[in-house]
Formats: structure tokens, C-alpha cells, sequence
């Protein structure tokens, strides 16, 4: 008897060492560039190991970065009742909850991971829970090209609670931040009470808009946050991205697809993209180049293009 747990203990050791490895292996593959060799390994591990919290968490990371929130919120999910580290767990999943929009979820994860402010706003937010309103499936906006990158892709009207204000897009940068030199953001509903560790920084007011207006397409009841910098707005690649979003230098004009899905026949060329709260990436070779890199920044500024976050994929016209 004692013989056969001994044996059984060997082979849970056994598998776990297993799983970490085979998930290591898929994360060096996947930071050289290696896609399709690291997702095998991601979803076999998954496959192999069902109830191995280790094997869930790879496999929802890489998801999470390719666009696939829903799915890596149900991983992240199943990793924790798995016995996962609950509060790596939880950091992972706040962003991906505000992403979707699922503010009563937010409330049920540590106090390390959603600060109080964070917390109020979510319970706020679940009794008036954002909406999208648009008069069509497709909505033109205005926008302006930047001709250095540095991480921000142009410059847009946006109206804050019906009033206008000029926001950059930005990659480095998650969700809308308004400057608290803004008249607007006096507008804001603010909620006291700390920073999680996740929060972007210590300096910064979680708030939401009444309204966030971009053309005719509004989103109401929407997160935000209030920061002193010297910029009026920010709005990140992330509340695009749910858009769908085709921006054409050329004339100056996006178009956001109120769906947020693009037609998988849109003609072009596909790069796989890699997104975090901080960044977009796109795979060169060789491995990951940020979209604030020059090289990438010149392989956009002259072309349509459009960003299937769904897909985590860049389409460059050809």
C-alpha cells in the first residue's frame, strides 16, 4: 500500500515537471517566433494534462495575447479551481474582465489584484453596465497620422460626456485616460480607495464616462481613468481593437466595425500580432517587433490596414 502511493506521488511529481517544461519550451518557442510549434505545445499540454493548473495558465496567456479573451477568462478560470496561484491568477484576469465588460467578476478577485477604487467602479459599472449605440454596422471616423511613431498611432476627436477632446492613439497605453488639466475630466464619476498592483500608476483616478462618442458610434457608462499629464487624451489600441478598426492614412479616415469582427476574405497580408496592457506587437523575423518600433511604424504609414484583434492579427492591404 504504502509501496503504491509512493509510486503515485512519483508520477504527480512526475507530470507536473512535465507540464512546466513542455510549457517553458512553448514560451521560448513562442518568444523567438515561433508560432505554430509553440501553440501545439500550449494546447497539448492542455490536452494531455486537463487538470493541470500549470498547462491552463500557458495555454490561456497565449490566448489572452492573441485575442481570444473569452477563452483565456474560461483557462484562467478552470486554473484557479485546478489549485493555480490565486493571486498571479487574478492580476491576469482583471484586464481581461474590464476588457469584456464582465465588472461583476472583477468583484470576486483579490484585493492585490483590483484595488478598492477598482472594486467601487466595478460594482457602479455592474448596475449600469455598458452599452454600444451605433446607427450602423460600420462608422467612419476622422483621425490624423502621426509622422513619428512612438508608440502612438495618431490623433482623434473623441467626445467625453458630449463634449470634444483631442485623444492620441496610443499602443503603450491601455483603455482612455484623460488629463486632469482637462476641463472634461472634471465630468467624470471618480471613485476613491487605493490602487491595486495591477494599477497603471499610483497617480491615476479610476473613473467612468457617462459617454465616450467617437463619430456617431457611443459607448455609455465607460471605464476611465484620470491622469496628470500633459496630453489631453489617450485611448489605447485595446478599446480600438474591439472595433475592428481599418485606418487609412492616406485620407485620414478609420472605419469601426460596431461587430468588432473583420470578414475573414479581407485581402492582404496577415502578421500575427502579440497584445499585453502595454504594448502591441507584431511578429518579424526573428521574433516580436513592438508597433512603436520605426520599422514597423513605416511598414503601416503608408498602407490601409486593420487590426483583427479577434484573430490577433494585423492585415496590411496589399
Amino acid at each position: 500500500m504504502i509501496r503504491a502511493v509512493r509510486v503515485l506521488l512519483i508520477g504527480v511529481a512526475t507530470a507536473h515537471t512535465t507540464g512546466a517544461q513542455s510549457i517553458a519550451t512553448a514560451d521560448s518557442l513562442f518568444q523567438r517566433g515561433i508560432l505554430d510549434r509553440a501553440e501545439s505545445l500550449y494546447y497539448g499540454a492542455a490536452r494531455l494534462r486537463p487538470r493541470d493548473p500549470t498547462a491552463r495558465l500557458g495555454l490561456a496567456r497565449y490566448l489572452a495575447g492573441r485575442g481570444s479573451a473569452r477563452t483565456a477568462v474560461t483557462l484562467f478560470e478552470e486554473a484557479l479551481r485546478f489549485g493555480g496561484d490565486t493571486t498571479q491568477i487574478s492580476a491576469d484576469l482583471a484586464p481581461l474582465y474590464l476588457g469584456l465588460w464582465q465588472y461583476r467578476s472583477l468583484l470576486g478577485l483579490r484585493l492585490s489584484a483590483v484595488s478598492v477604487a477598482e472594486r467601487e467602479r466595478a460594482r457602479w459599472l455592474g448596475a449600469h453596465p455598458t452599452r454600444l449605440i451605433a446607427p450602423d454596422s460600420l462608422i467612419t471616423v476622422f483621425y490624423q497620422p502621426l509622422a513619428e511613431n512612438n508608440g502612438r498611432l495618431g490623433r482623434m476627436a473623441i467626445r467625453v460626456n458630449g463634449r470634444i477632446v483631442e485623444a492620441v492613439i496610443a499602443v503603450t497605453t491601455s483603455g482612455v485616460v484623460l488629463s486632469d488639466s482637462v476641463a472634461t475630466a472634471t465630468r467624470l464619476r471618480r471613485f476613491a480607495g487605493g490602487y491595486g498592483r495591477g494599477a497603471p500608476s499610483s497617480l491615476d483616478d479610476i473613473a467612468t464616462a457617462d459617454s465616450i462618442s467617437m463619430g456617431r458610434l457611443t459607448l455609455t457608462n465607460f471605464p476611465a481613468r484620470v491622469s496628470q499629464m500633459s496630453t489631453p487624451a489617450i485611448i489605447g489600441t485595446d478599446v480600438l481593437g474591439k472595433l475592428a478598426p481599418t485606418f487609412d492614412p492616406g485620407t485620414g479616415r478609420m472605419v469601426l466595425r460596431v461587430s468588432g469582427s473583420v470578414p475573414s476574405g479581407l485581402p492582404g497580408d496577415r502578421f500575427p500580432t502579440w497584445s499585453t496592457t502595454t504594448d502591441l506587437k507584431v511578429l518579424q523575423t526573428g521574433g516580436w517587433m513592438s508597433v512603436a518600433q520605426p520599422q514597423i511604424a513605416q511598414m503601416l504609414v503608408g498602407r490601409v490596414w486593420t487590426l483583427d484583434a479577434k484573430r490577433g492579427q494585423i492585415v496590411l492591404s496589399r
